[in-house]
């Protein structure tokens, strides 16, 4: 019985540990006392940057393996495309040149971008920051760890358990297992990272001191998202959760960047021109569920 037991025990160690390791990715995170890993990123005496980076920015550092044309991971982060074969832990992952569920910074599905968290270290102003939706409130100047750990996290993608100041616990959906990147697969706390930033626009309409309405978020849909366009193409917008059932703010924006443009009426819906991070052309995620 001893025996079982301690058997159990190593099994349940060693899935704790490939959790972590999963969670973490690569070069980030379960360092060893005689790890290489601070040398790739940090120099004592001869660094570029900040916290003694070996780049000139924490930004130019991330894209030397997320960018373009780095070959040190997989997922380029710039164009939202993930590559294989370039180097990191996802390789088995997904198939060649699918898009990434975030978005890009530069340009995403080949075109450039029209809206997108800059993460070059100069945006200092989000909207709801300042307590009410619709107003932009000043919060610190974003770069890539503003939302990412680089020394790892137990949270989905390296997301910080504390972003703005506030704590944040987002659940692992696709990490280590047999998911593709250009499936969505987001997990049902997802929100939680926005809202450290836009709170106001994750809670009901009747928030505290707003007059305003805003869209529900964080809750079961009986709608299946997704309609065809003028074009004939089928439109989707992801869904989160186990049974692929659940609003979250990634049901219709995307975190990094979006190619989309605003036209007519869409284009007035919100600052002139912006494509506010969402998924298609002129506010279509709406149609995708509401079908009118």
């Amino acid at each position: 019985m001893k025996k079982l037991l301690l058997v159990s025990l190593l099994i349940v160690a060693l899935l704790l540990v490939a959790n972590i390791a999963s969670a973490n990715g690569g070069p980030h995170g379960d360092y060893t006392a005689t790890t290489d890993a601070c040398a790739g990123c940090h120099r004592a005496h001869t660094a570029q940057g900040g916290k003694l980076l070996v780049a000139s920015s924490s930004y130019n550092l991330c894209v030397s393996c997320h960018g373009s044309t780095a070959t040190g991971a997989n997922t380029n982060v710039e164009d939202g495309k993930f590559v294989s074969g370039r180097g990191g832990n996802e390789g088995t992952l997904t198939t060649n040149n699918v898009d990434l569920l975030g978005g890009g910074f530069a340009t995403y599905k080949g075109v450039a971008v029209t809206s997108t968290h800059n993460p070059t270290g100069t945006e200092t102003g989000a909207w709801g920051a300042g307590g009410l939706r619709g107003v932009t409130g000043t919060i610190d100047a974003l770069d890539c760890a503003s939302c990412h750990d680089p020394h790892g996290s137990g949270n989905y993608r390296l997301l910080k358990t504390t972003i703005n100041g506030k704590g944040v616990a987002v659940t692992q959906s696709d990490e280590g297992a047999a998911k593709d990147y250009g499936t969505e697969n987001w997990a049902s706390d997802q929100s939680n990272v926005c809202g450290a930033c836009h709170d106001p626009y994750q809670h009901a309409s009747n928030y505290p001191g707003d007059p305003t309405f805003t869209h529900p978020v964080d809750q079961t849909t009986g709608y299946t998202p997704s309609f065809t366009d003028g074009a004939g193409t089928t439109v989707t917008v992801p869904l989160a959760g186990a049974n692929d059932n659940f609003l979250v703010c990634q049901t219709c924006h995307l975190p990094h960047g979006t190619s989309v443009s605003m036209s007519g009426y869409a284009a007035s819906a919100g600052p002139a021109g912006d494509s506010a991070l969402l998924r298609e052309n002129n506010r279509g995620v709406c149609q995708a569920c509401h079908k009118k």
